[in-house]
């Protein structure tokens, strides 16, 4: 920690030259009292709600260096690069994929991507649930594809037996308030490529090789199944799922950002008129294909950011280099 004398946090005080000065307010509180899961959750809120505004730094900074929240990276150089955790929100299982330079594409190519964390399985019926049961979320009727919303569920929710299945029949923007209550992004293209290649660029999520397809990944079946049925079968970092299952929806490129970029935490994308065509990129082979091919980490398709359909999902990621103490 700074002395005091060159401690450059806000005070609760400054709020109209520092927005996150009530943040750091709340934080200063929840140091008065003992450390719990009450507390943990609270302080997380607390940062990732703050994480979009122009001083998000200094909450950070506070939250760790009173502790409230933890450092992603490992300070042991003999612990296991991949370390995970839970998000106290939404109880996604996060894996941390370390800072550095990756493959992507069908050339070859590299670039550098700073450290962030990406959930080990999509998000499941289950979770969706949790969400709606506690934000009341509700998609815009002029929605394009709104008759669509979660027409696989029933009046009362998930269809019985596939609460762990992965949610299917949301559009990115569904995907969007899904991430903003549960505190984390949908990461864009590059980030899903270098958590599924690793840093030996293999083309598939599990390595080199693509015969017994079936075997390794949920793909030529009629419907989707159970996230973590395929747990044998992991990219390099301990990601799974990123071949088979369903598709997963990618945030589009902000302008004029380079490869291995974060999105904006605050993502702007319009909802596509009568007319107009709206598209992003997916990431990942659903259940229903069957040709190597599209198996591999690089594989990419566009569709409409309003489609919804029975064979996209959505897997989230943190952009923040700090997990809930």
């Amino acid at each position: 920690m700074k002395p005091d004398d060159e401690d450059e946090t806000p005070s609760a005080d400054d709020g109209a030259q520092f927005p996150s000065a009530k943040a750091i307010g709340e934080l200063e509180a929840l140091t008065k009292k003992k450390a719990s899961a009450a507390r943990a959750l609270a302080a997380w809120k607390i940062v990732t709600a703050a994480s979009t505004n122009s001083d998000a730094h200094a909450v950070m900074d506070f939250a760790r260096d009173h502790e409230l929240v933890q450092p992603c990276e490992h300070t042991d150089p003999t612990t296991r690069a991949n370390l995970s955790w839970v998000n106290p929100i939404d109880g996604s299982q996060m894996i941390w994929i370390p800072a550095g330079k990756f493959t992507y594409g069908t050339g070859g190519e590299s670039a550098y991507c700073a450290g962030f964390s990406l959930a080990r399985w999509p998000v499941t019926n289950e979770q969706y649930a949790q969400f709606i049961a506690e934000t009341g979320y509700e998609p815009d009727q002029a929605h394009p594809d709104y008759d669509a919303y979660l027409s696989n569920w029933t009046s009362t929710g998930p269809p019985k037996g596939k609460e762990k299945h992965p949610v299917t029949f949301v559009s990115l923007f569904d995907a969007f308030a899904y991430c903003k209550w549960a505190g984390l992004v949908i990461p864009t293209e590059w980030m899903w490529e270098k958590a599924a290649r690793g840093t030996d660029g293999r083309p598939y999520p599990w390595g080199t090789g693509a015969f017994g397809n079936k075997k390794l990944a949920h793909v030529e079946a009629a419907s989707t199944c159970e996230v973590g049925k395929f747990s044998h079968v992991r990219s390099p970092y301990g990601c799974e799922e990123l071949t088979g299952n369903v598709s997963e929806w990618c945030q589009p490129a902000a302008p004029k950002a380079a490869i291995g970029d974060f999105p904006p935490l605050n993502p702007v994308v319009s909802v596509p008129g009568p007319s107009e065509t709206v598209e992003t990129g997916v990431r990942g082979a659903c259940y229903l294909r069957t040709s190597a091919e599209s198996m591999k980490s690089n594989h990419r398709r566009n569709l409409s950011v309003a489609r919804r359909n029975q064979w996209v999902g959505f897997r989230p990621a943190c952009v923040l280099p700090v997990r809930p103490a």
